[in-house]
């Protein structure tokens, strides 16, 4: 849905917004493709780095929330890896 506000973003703050997307949900397409709009833009790689660490940050305050919410309902859990280190799921 498009309004005037969405129009009002400047092209290099929405690329920031979907680098730091692509990135929170995991879509390595996305972030190449998100990356390649936002060099097109002029984006500079700190401003690209910056968007990654805002949405590292968030994503990891989530986990942990999550993660407490978790123990909360159920007690602790031991953690485990859903495959083999080194494997091409988690190298």
């Amino acid at each position: 849905m498009k309004t005037k506000e969405n129009n009002k973003l400047d092209i290099k703050i929405k690329e920031m917004i979907a680098l730091g997307v692509a990135y929170a949900i995991n879509c390595k397409f996305c972030m190449e493709y998100h990356k390649k709009l936002a060099v097109e833009s002029g984006l500079s790689q700190g401003q690209m780095h910056l968007a990654i660490q805002v949405a590292e940050g968030v994503k990891s305050g989530a986990s942990q929330k999550t993660k407490g919410y978790a123990k909360d309902l159920f007690g602790e859990v031991e953690e485990e890896e859903c495959c083999p280190a080194g494997s091409e799921c988690c190298p």
